[in-house]
């Protein structure tokens, strides 16, 4: 009898055990697996919307990286140790664990795992809108990954969703990165999926990207590779397109709100004025670069009364628009006031003992009023388009690889064109000099010098000093332009030429190789 009660409490046990697995076998709520979501238009939309949006929300480290590592800015901020992380890449005294360079390493691999997702699961021949999602996600990871190898030079490559097994990717090589580049771009456009505008004041087809758009990016990608032939082919393509010119209002307006999706913008990331959703940090680049509240007047100006300061204008740069437009250039004036301008035009003054990391000049084309501000604890929010090329560069880019490739008449014209804008006079001969001190002038804080002076060859001399002393402006309108010393600084021939791969990155993975001199 005792053995019977036993294998009935062994049997019911076993049934009671088996229903409590059956009750925890619960489908997991809120999520979609990979196994049924990659499978209708509406879901290939949603995930190229996700790319979108990691790509629109890296904007805010891409700006502070390149811009600080170049000579168009001073760190800023309120005061010495701010934010030291920026001072260090500023001044050149970064090492491999600065969170600045692993910000932006880790934002390009996740954008490039998002593109990889619908690549895995689409292959563009299931329907007219998933070819066309499956054309943005080529093109949008072909950028990603030119900004891996413009700034890192051997990263690796990833061109799948990759498995556990397979995280310790070794370094690739530039070749291979550069070749992953040129075919996604190429399918990209090849395949007939992206459209193009329908004129030159469509506002509506330019939200996503264009074929335009990856032509654009593929005539950079030949320019960096210098492939000057390939590159001045396309790009003239894009320019007799007729579909893009330059903005021809006010030029200080063009990186505003009033000048979105203008005749002038390839391609831009799209912003909305949504007070429910103010507080995305992705935001805050508009209140790190606004004029420091705390430092200056600024309530009878028409810029908006809060900021932090960062990212001033270079004494360098406002010598270089000098040196070219003399100190009452349209452009210059169009592009940075100085703190003369202010004081003079909108009644600004110094209510602290000086500005921090400042020599007088503010920078105006990325300046703010009250309507492109979404308010919140913390200061502000910009819902301000973020612009990722316009046609100005891709006019530059043309200029450069038509000169390169012996095509002079088309190379002057091109850049004439922006000069004309300016308000310059027309050149009638041009030099290769004469087209970097163009694009500085013409694209200075908007990404892109860093990345340009290291592919000329000028970086070490141009950034030999950067970071050796740090300004401040007075509050009786004098500067002081070694506030601070650094004994450390500037640009090291061999070293600073490529990032070094991220201290974290090297810790889990045995197989990456660190940059030289790191």
């Amino acid at each position: 009898m005792k053995k019977k009660f036993i294998y009935i409490f062994l049997i019911v046990g076993c049934i009671t055990i088996i229903s409590c697995e059956d009750n925890l076998d619960i489908e997991q709520q809120g999520v979609i697996s990979t196994e049924t979501f990659y499978q209708t238009d509406t879901d290939a939309v949603e995930a190229i919307s996700r790319v979108y949006s990691q790509w629109r929300g890296m904007y805010f480290n891409q700006f502070f990286l390149k811009n600080l590592l170049s000579d168009d800015v001073y760190a800023g901020g309120g005061s010495r140790g701010d934010n030291p992380n920026y001072e260090d890449i500023n001044e050149y005294q970064f090492t491999d664990n600065s969170s600045v360079v692993a910000g932006y390493y880790a934002d390009l691999y996740t954008l490039i795992y998002y593109c990889n997702l619908i690549l895995d699961n689409f292959d563009g021949t299931e329907s007219n809108t998933i070819a066309r999602v499956v054309a943005e996600a080529k093109t949008v990871r072909a950028w990603a990954n030119f900004d891996l190898v413009t700034l890192w030079g051997t990263p690796q490559l990833v061109t799948h969703v990759l498995s556990s097994n397979e995280y310790q990717q070794p370094n690739s090589t530039a070749s291979e990165i550069w070749k992953q580049v040129e075919t996604d771009l190429t399918e990209a456009i090849n395949s007939g999926a992206l459209p193009s505008k329908t004129s030159v004041d469509d506002k509506e087809t330019g939200i996503r990207l264009t074929n335009e758009a990856a032509e654009s990016l593929l005539g950079k990608a030949y320019v960096f590779m210098e492939e000057y032939a390939k590159a001045a082919t396309l790009l003239k393509k894009v320019i007799n397109t007729g579909l893009y010119e330059l903005y021809n209002g006010d030029y200080g307006d063009m990186l505003r709100e009033t000048a979105e999706f203008s005749s002038e913008s390839v391609f831009e990331s799209n912003s909305i004025n949504d007070n429910d959703n103010a507080d995305q940090g992705t935001l805050m680049w508009g209140l790190m670069i606004g004029w420091r509240a705390d430092a200056l007047y600024l309530y009878t100006s028409p810029v908006y009364p809060a900021g932090w300061g960062f990212a001033n204008p270079s004494s360098d740069l406002y010598d270089a628009f000098v040196e070219m437009e003399g100190e009452d250039g349209y452009r210059l004036k169009q592009t940075m006031k100085t703190f003369n301008d202010l004081k003079n035009t909108m009644g600004v003054y110094i209510t602290s003992n000086y500005v921090y990391g400042n020599t007088g000049y503010f920078m105006w084309k990325h300046r703010f009023v009250a309507s492109e501000v979404i308010s919140s604890s913390y200061g502000f929010y910009t819902s301000t388009n973020f612009r990722w090329i316009r046609y100005a560069e891709v006019l530059l880019l043309a200029s450069e690889a038509c000169l390169e490739s012996g095509e002079n008449n088309n190379a002057l014209a091109y850049i004439n064109e922006v000069r004309e804008r300016a308000q310059l006079q027309a050149l009638s001969s041009l030099t290769l000099d004469d087209i970097k001190k163009e694009k500085r002038l013409e694209l200075c804080g908007e990404c892109v010098r860093y990345q340009d002076l290291v592919r000329w060859g000028d970086a070490a001399t141009v950034l030999a000093e950067q970071g050796k002393n740090i300004p401040v402006l007075n509050s009786d309108g004098t500067v002081k332009k070694d506030q601070w010393t650094n004994s450390s600084y500037g640009f090291v021939s061999g070293k600073h030429n490529l990032l070094p791969f991220p201290e974290e990155e090297l810790s889990v993975n045995p197989n990456l190789v660190q940059n030289p001199k790191w």
